[in-house]
């Protein structure tokens, strides 16, 4: 049977109808085509740069040094072009890689790479130089009653490093800075006003031996302890590992601080009168007993010091010493020495005619029971060179206190309860002139 035209028409069209919409169906989901899902989504990530800081450094041998990785693709992974100087770890945890130079007798040119996940890498230059401080930094106790290695409380010692060039060759000149880490002791200097400090920098000696005294503090607990040592030019730092001893009784060990205190006098051909340095006495078996080798070139304060970490106090008279020698003998009959230079000033003495100097008031009488713990007694003090040393005689136990609260203003403070008549002396240091005021402690 034939079929109608019509319908032959219109299958034809139908036929076409649905091959469109097939083409369109896979169209819309892809099919066949490989063409993504959405168009529109975004790509992937991109990895950012990798880079290194810094991006050069200087290291010393021993010394570590802290490189930082930033950007790229973790994990990294380095490598060093020098591995016997400058060796560092293939795998990196984290973003640091820690670099720790060996040895090496001059500067020494490394590169290191850092390569990521995505095979990106970054360099960095690296100049090795040898180091600078010796690593026998150690801490030798002036006797060994608590060890080789060891400081009894109250107790000096020697803490010395030596500082080396290229080659092994001794630098002297060399400023290096000793520090308190931990443990109770500190640094002695040769400041009769500050006898000790937490901080020193000294100059290396001829071969290249840089060193600073250490004193325990009395009665310390034992406890370890540690000094840095810092060289200043190259920032290379050792530390030392010691032990401070606890030691009550103290009767073989006996100490002062300052061991040496040098007074300078302000004009041409004379020296200072008037001036006043303090020396602490630590160990031993007090009381301690002090004796100069000049006796009429100072005054004494306290020359019967009776506690450890105790002082006496010595007030040059214009006599020149270079040295002046105290012996300090304990209860046991163990001696030790301290030394006092009084030398010339620099400054021409001036030939001007100077005011007077004078004392204000002159005189203090109190009422009965005022010279008490903590009472204090102001005094001016005028006319002269207008630099004064102001001082009380005589001195009690605890002593008597000088404080300055301001400019040519002199407190005086009493520490206990006292009685009797004290002598305020002002000297003025460019005339030498002298005037007195007293307190009466009724």
């Amino acid at each position: 049977m034939a079929c109608h035209p019509l319908i032959a028409i219109w299958l034809r069209r139908f036929a076409g109808l649905f091959a469109l919409a097939g083409v369109l169906a896979l169209s819309a989901c892809g099919g066949g085509s490989g063409a993504p899902n959405n168009p529109f989504a975004p790509g992937p990530t991109p990895v950012p740069a990798l880079s290194v800081l810094p991006p050069s450094t200087t290291v010393y041998s021993g010394v570590p040094v802290v490189l930082t990785i930033n950007g790229g693709a973790p994990p990294y992974r380095a490598f060093s072009s020098n591995g016997t100087v400058l060796p560092v770890a293939a795998t990196i945890a984290g973003n640091s890689l820690v670099l720790l130079a060996n040895p090496v007798a001059g500067d020494t040119s490394v590169t290191i790479t850092v390569q990521d996940a995505a095979n990106q890498t970054a360099p960095v230059s690296v100049t090795v130089k040898a180091a600078t401080l010796l690593n026998t930094f150690a801490v030798t106790p002036n006797r060994n009653e608590c060890g080789a290695t060891a400081l009894c409380s109250g107790q000096t010692g020697t803490a010395s490093v030596t500082v080396l060039g290229p080659g092994g060759a001794p630098q002297a000149g060399r400023q290096v800075r000793f520090d308190v880490v931990s443990g109770p002791y500190a640094i002695v200097t040769n400041n009769p006003s500050a006898p000790t400090t937490s901080s020193a920098t000294v100059v290396s000696d001829a071969n290249g031996v840089a060193q600073v005294v250490l004193q325990a503090n009395v009665n310390a607990p034992t406890q370890p302890a540690q000094l840095r040592a810092t060289d200043l030019t190259s920032g290379q730092q050792v530390t030392s590992n010691f032990t401070v001893v606890q030691n009550t009784n103290g009767s073989s060990i006996l100490t002062v601080v300052p061991g040496d205190a040098t007074i300078t006098g302000v004009y041409q051909n004379e020296c200072s009168s008037g001036a006043r340095a303090d020396y602490y006495i630590f160990g031993g078996t007090p009381p301690y007993r002090i004796t100069p080798s000049f006796p009429d070139a100072v005054t004494i304060l306290n020359s019967t010091v009776t506690t450890a970490g105790g002082f006496f106090e010595a007030v040059t008279n214009g006599t020149c010493v270079q040295p002046l020698t105290f012996s300090v003998l304990d209860a046991t009959g163990r001696q030790t020495t301290a030394t006092l230079n009084n030398v010339p000033g620099q400054l021409q003495r001036p030939t001007t005619t100077l005011p007077p100097v004078a004392i204000t008031p002159n005189q203090i009488t109190t009422a009965a029971g005022a010279c008490k713990d903590g009472a204090t007694f102001r005094f001016a003090v005028t006319g002269g060179s207008g630099s004064y040393n102001v001082f009380v005689t005589p001195q009690t136990s605890p002593a008597i206190q000088i404080t300055s609260p301001g400019s040519n203003l002199y407190d005086v403070v009493f520490k206990g309860t006292v009685t009797g008549t004290f002598t305020v002396t002002a000297l003025d240091v460019g005339t030498k002139s002298t005037v007195t005021a007293t307190i009466n402690c009724t």
